[in-house]
């Protein structure tokens, strides 16, 4: 299995081979399910099963579709990938359906991978486009960051219930704002801008698709908030899960998750990694959102700084270090800054850029 975590396929597969977002969804689950299999394996988490549990069982049952549920509460590893694989092997599933956040969305691909069998993803909140993309993050059982696993197929279907979107704690809408944002600042990775006559075509592409996400979500960010806390499925609520997941996931698929995740995201790595206890209650985007500090100061963008400060604050987001639940010391961001300069994310020898970086995980503090 590790080689062909390893392998990239050349091919660009730009994202689902289905994608439904609407209210009421969850009650043609069946329906969609069904087309690829009569029965199947549904991967899931606790809280996510609670969102979702009377209305899916209902439209499975009504569509004649047989699921074994297999609740999960930990990290996506290679590990419960075999476990469950071996699960639906057994009961001899057709599909792999994943209901939840990102971890469980990663996790369904993952088992699908092993299994040799397609995925449907269903999310239940637009946290991360890990619904759509066709990758999963590892990470080792404790939780730590182990590797991306880059798929060579895209995932079957991805149906989002925007019912249960707006039901969502905003926490978890609110980091997927900060998530899909990040792209526009990230591909600049050490640069103020991308020049077009110097960018291959298909990561300007990208680029120029993160660009109108960063426009939208910044005009729409505070009402899509203000609507999920009141627990609204507005059309302001529907374009920002829409920027979050497929349109975020268009960017991730077309640059083979390369060229759109850089030091914010290597950061989400290093943390995950070396801070593994101290930041475990964070998610996702939230450290995405802290590491975008350091990426903002690093592209030369720091002027940027304090308005993306000021709009994660509205949304009650982590600022800095310590809110993520590791102390700012200098010891724990040279640590940090070993991290980013070891990756394939820095590759500057100049003392200058090495200088650059070190002030900027210093914006994090």
């Amino acid at each position: 299995m590790a080689s062909s975590t390893t392998k990239l396929d050349s091919a660009i597969k730009f994202g689902a081979g289905r994608y439904r977002q609407e209210g009421g969804l969850l009650d043609h689950m069946g329906e969609e399910i069904r087309r690829f299999g009569r029965r199947v394996l549904v991967i899931t988490g606790p809280c996510a099963w609670d969102a979702v549990k009377d209305k899916f069982t209902n439209s499975m049952n009504a569509s004649g579709i047989d699921f074994q549920l297999e609740i999960f509460g930990g990290w996506c590893s290679f590990e419960e990938s075999k476990i469950l694989a071996d699960k639906a092997r057994s009961y001899g599933a057709q599909e792999i359906v994943g209901i939840g956040g990102g971890k469980i969305m990663d996790l369904a691909k993952a088992v699908g991978e092993v299994a040799n069998l397609g995925t449907v993803n269903v999310p239940t909140s637009a946290s991360t486009c890990a619904p759509f993309t066709c990758m999963s993050v590892m990470y080792t059982p404790e939780g730590g960051k182990k590797l991306s696993w880059r798929f060579d197929h895209e995932v079957d279907a991805c149906l989002m219930d925007m019912d249960v979107i707006a039901g969502c704690p905003i926490r978890y809408n609110a980091a997927g704002i900060v998530d899909a944002m990040a792209k526009r600042i990230e591909m600049l990775n050490g640069k103020p801008a991308l020049k077009e006559e110097e960018t291959p075509i298909d990561i300007f592409s990208a680029y120029s698709i993160a660009c109108y996400a960063y426009s939208v979500l910044e005009q729409n960010a505070l009402k899509a908030i203000e609507d999920n806390r009141q627990h609204k499925a507005t059309k302001t609520l529907y374009d920002v899960a829409f920027m979050n997941v497929p349109v975020t996931g268009v960017i991730a698929n077309t640059t083979k998750s390369f060229k759109q995740s850089e030091l914010a995201h290597v950061i989400y790595d290093g943390v995950r990694t070396i801070f593994t206890k101290e930041a475990a209650s964070a998610i996702h985007g939230e450290i995405v959102g802290v590491g975008l500090f350091c990426q903002l100061y690093f592209n030369g963008q720091e002027d940027e700084e304090a308005e993306l400060r000021d709009l994660m604050r509205s949304m009650d987001l982590p600022l800095t270090l310590s809110d993520l639940g590791i102390e700012p010391t200098e010891g724990n961001m040279d640590k940090i800054e070993e991290y980013i300069a070891n990756s394939r994310h820095f590759t500057s020898t100049d003392p200058a850029d090495r200088k650059r970086l070190h002030d900027a995980v210093r914006e994090m503090a």
